[in-house]
């Protein structure tokens, strides 16, 4: 009986997952970079409302600070779809 012969290699030898991977790292690069900056943006008011509380002895500036950390994180949407990409990505 003749032999089967082997299965022969594939013509080209993608891989979709780091294809993606090659794809998203620049924009999760890029993401990365915003978030630290949004994170500073959001900290800052806290962290001088602390200063100025120590310095002045008065409560207010502290609550008005803490306050602006209440907010909503402006980069929330942004992560979820970068990390939706790499998700679709297998």
């Amino acid at each position: 009986p003749p032999k089967p012969k082997p299965p022969s290699p594939p013509r080209h030898s993608l891989d979709r997952a780091s294809e993606i991977r090659q794809f998203l790292s620049p924009v999760e690069k890029q993401c990365h970079l915003k978030n630290e900056k949004a994170a500073l943006q959001q900290l800052l008011p806290a962290y001088l409302g602390y200063t100025i509380s120590l310095v002045t002895g008065n409560p207010l500036p502290l609550l008005v600070g803490a306050a602006s950390l209440m907010g909503k994180d402006p980069m929330q949407e942004e992560n979820a779809n970068v990390h939706g990409f790499r998700g679709m990505g297998g």
